[in-house]
Order: C-alpha cells, then sequence, then structure tokens
C-alpha cells in the first residue's frame, strides 16, 4: 500500500487488500442437551468438564483471538485468523464440556462466514445423537448410576426427579 494518494484512494486500495463485508467465526456445539448443559451452573459434573463450557473460553481468549486478526488482516483479509480462532475455541469445547458421553465435547462445529458466503466450514467430530440414541445413553447411564449405589436424577416433564440410593424401586 502506498501513502500517497487521497483517503477515498487508500480506502479503495485497504478494500482490495483485505476485502469488505462482515466477516464472523462461530462455534456451534449441537447437541439436543447443549444449551442445557452450558447454562445449568448448579449442575455437578462428576467426569469432569463444566457449565459455560463456549463462554468461559471464549472470554478468556477473545483479546488472543483479536490480536491475532488485527497482526494479519492486512496481510492475508483476516481469513486464516479467523479460522484459527474458531478452531482453537472448538478445541476449547473439547477441554470444557461436561464428559457424560463424550458427544457433547467432540460436537464442536467451527465456521467462518464473509457476507454469508461460507469460507470455512468443518463439520464436528461426533454427530448429532438422534432421539432414540440419546434415550438408550441416558437409560444405561441412570442403570449404571443406580447399579453403583449411587444417586439417580432425570428429567420428566421439566422438573428433575432425584431419587437417592437406594431409597426407592428402580425407575425402569
Amino acid at each position: 500500500m502506498t501513502s500517497t494518494g487521497t483517503f477515498s484512494e487508500r480506502i479503495d486500495e485497504l478494500r482490495r487488500m483485505v476485502g469488505s463485508g462482515k466477516i464472523t467465526a462461530r462455534v456451534t456445539v449441537d447437541q439436543r442437551y447443549a444449551a442445557y448443559q452450558h447454562e445449568h451452573l448448579e449442575f455437578r459434573h462428576p467426569r469432569g468438564g463444566k457449565a459455560l463450557y463456549l463462554q468461559q473460553p471464549l472470554m478468556d481468549h477473545f483479546r488472543d483471538y483479536l490480536e491475532d486478526y488485527a497482526r494479519t488482516v492486512l496481510d492475508d483479509g483476516g481469513q486464516p485468523a479467523m479460522r484459527r480462532a474458531a478452531e482453537h475455541l472448538s478445541d476449547q469445547v473439547e477441554m470444557h464440556a461436561p464428559r457424560e458421553f463424550l458427544d457433547l465435547m467432540f460436537s464442536g462445529h467451527p465456521q467462518v462466514t464473509q457476507d454469508g458466503r461460507t469460507l470455512y466450514d468443518r463439520p464436528p467430530k461426533r454427530r448429532r445423537l438422534t432421539d432414540e440414541e440419546l434415550r438408550a445413553k441416558s437409560r444405561a447411564a441412570l442403570r449404571a448410576r443406580w447399579n453403583a449405589g449411587l444417586d439417580v436424577f432425570w428429567t420428566r416433564h421439566g422438573k428433575v426427579i432425584h431419587i437417592p440410593a437406594g431409597k426407592a424401586r428402580k425407575p425402569w
């Protein structure tokens, strides 16, 4: 980029160098229960992971993502930096999402778009569970907890049902 020319000419030159329009990086965690697990801070995750498994890493690293973008945008338009940010955030989901079935933590789906055009779209490492697969895994987890002498929790009609270990007959 030359340092001579009118402001308008220099803006046109910058636009040619980096492109124009809105560029967006995002990570979607596509499991039916993803938002439920993300938002409930009171849930305990004995196998690891935590609530806010997407939000907290974003808040922890957004400055790094912006610095990478700012450092490289004049060289390559910023698209690679956005891709790196989306992949890093997807990696953070793997590290921080609850590990009940392992499906949630491997469901990060990073994407980068610019003006509605897809620049990068890596499918999640684990596909979305069907309703039947989710029910089967939930039943297996309930049975395992019951057989191990642990408390059993499940939801029915939006309410959490809790049966302390050994206090009632098996719910199935």
